[in-house]
């Protein structure tokens, strides 16, 4: 079928002693390769073959308060779609006729 890709992103941000504060908002590499197979199948894809992703944590706001890091995470793959066999009919011979 094709080459198929996906991207989240998210921002956490980080308290005054370095440690990350928990949030759901943080996307995974699990969450991006099942989005991608999700996309894949609605577009008529059995599934997806040839998986990778990235994973990018980007600081994008340093404070006296807090500090922000984006985190983008991609995955891209190839979707592919199962090959249907088609049942071959074979052919009647052509009926000569009768010599008389």
């Amino acid at each position: 079928m094709g080459p198929v890709q996906v991207r989240l992103s998210g921002v956490v941000k980080v308290d005054e002693n370095d440690h990350e504060v928990p949030s759901v908002n943080a996307p995974t590499v699990a969450e991006a390769t099942a989005l991608l197979d999700r996309t894949a199948r609605v577009n008529g894809a059995d599934g997806v073959i040839q998986v990778g992703s990235d994973y990018h944590r980007i600081t994008i706001g340093r404070g006296p308060l807090s500090t922000q890091t984006l985190i983008a995470v991609q995955a891209w793959g190839t979707a592919v779609k199962a090959a249907e066999a088609v049942a071959e009919e074979p052919e009647a011979p052509a009926e000569e006729p009768d010599a008389a």
